[in-house]
């Protein structure tokens, strides 16, 4: 059964690809998005920046108010990742008998 399925698909496997990496290319982009260490990077740029009189400050603040937000997210799918990772969802039993017996 699973051949013929593969067969009547055969003709999306381009459509299917480029989905894959429009997949792969957003995954990526958010992760550097949301990199913690790239947001901090960020900020001490901006610091230097407006330092340095590239930056006003008003832009600085705005930027910064993002910078922060982003860092916030980070942070909070950082919290997300571990408790998934402590307490990973269990699965229902697809023949609904449970271990115990």
């Amino acid at each position: 059964m699973g051949l013929f399925k593969e067969l009547a698909l055969l003709p999306l496997a381009p459509l299917r690809g480029t989905v894959w990496v429009a997949e792969q290319l957003r995954d990526e982009a958010d992760r550097r998005l949301y990199d913690e260490e790239s947001i901090k990077r960020e900020l001490l740029q901006l610091e230097l920046d407006h330092e340095a009189g590239l930056v006003g400050d008003a832009e600085r603040e705005r930027l910064e108010r993002d910078l922060f937000e982003r860092l916030a997210v980070a942070r909070a799918r950082a919290v997300e990742e571990a408790e998934l990772a402590a307490y990973p969802p269990v699965e229902p039993d697809p023949e609904g008998v449970s271990e115990r017996g």
